[in-house]
């Protein structure tokens, strides 16, 4: 981020409180988490019931890769083995070879377009390559089979969140239509509030934080949520000349 001199401090703070705003995003259960470059650092901030990801350890990956190989060997020698392609593609992304994953899950999607949980994985494994528009695509095409799937909705907002120039706006209408849909839907109350948090809508994100409480009061993030509204709420007060009702450019996830 480039700034005249006079502002490197406050925007030193600013990007402080990004880093902590993405590092909390919350990724739905049984979604792969999203990953792009440099979007590694949040694995162990995952909800404890959060799948295992990918590792971004190379020594770990080197490991993996054999039964990876193993399993696309397996999947192409039988390429009309549904399961077999997303064994491969499941191997393929916990070594963390996203393209390699998205080549099996296209194979899988091309014997049965009509099986939702391929289409909808496209779009998670297109997310964690940092591919967002393909992944909006996937997401779009399984919300037109299953339009009240709130985990998908609120996948979806995250491909506009987390693209570049990023469209907080357009993930923020997302995850309210998620909401009216389920209002105790955790994933997008928590995303919505850290959205709104960011775009300075500090009211309603607390409204929203309130909401995510009733909904789950023993939600282990609900206090981090809320110390990073204090920062947020300190930060604006504190750097009025700076970004004042403009959206934050983001920082990749896991």
């Amino acid at each position: 981020m480039s700034r005249e001199n006079i502002l490197f401090t406050v925007v030193g703070l600013l990007l402080g409180y990004l880093v902590a705003f993405h590092l909390v995003v919350y990724i739905n259960q049984n979604q792969p988490s999203l990953r792009s470059a440099g979007a590694g650092e949040a694995a162990d901030q995952m909800p404890p019931d959060h799948p295992a990801v990918p590792t971004d350890d190379a020594s770990d990956r080197q490991r993996l890769l054999p039964a990876a190989e193993a399993a696309g060997k397996t999947a192409k020698e039988d390429p009309k083995n549904f399961d077999a392609q997303l064994k491969a593609a499941d191997a393929y992304f916990q070594a963390g070879s996203f393209e390699d994953s998205i080549d099996f899950l296209t194979r899988a999607n091309h014997l049965r377009p009509e099986d939702y949980d391929t289409v909808v994985k496209l779009g998670n494994v297109y997310s964690s390559a940092g591919r967002f528009e393909d992944a909006e695509q996937w997401y779009r095409a399984a919300l037109a089979k299953k339009s009240d799937d709130c985990d998908a909705r609120s996948e979806l907002a995250l491909t506009y969140y987390m693209r570049k120039p990023s469209q907080p706006e357009k993930a923020i209408a997302e995850l309210r239509r998620s909401l009216e849909i389920d209002p105790s839907h955790v994933p997008s109350l928590h995303n919505l509030s850290l959205m709104l948090m960011e775009t300075k809508q500090f009211a309603e994100s607390e409204s929203i934080l309130a909401r995510l409480e009733k909904a789950d009061p023993s939600y282990e993030q609900l206090p981090r949520l809320r110390s990073e509204l204090e920062k947020a709420r300190g930060g604006s007060n504190n750097t009025p000349a700076v970004g004042a009702g403009k959206t934050q450019k983001k920082l990749p996830t896991d």
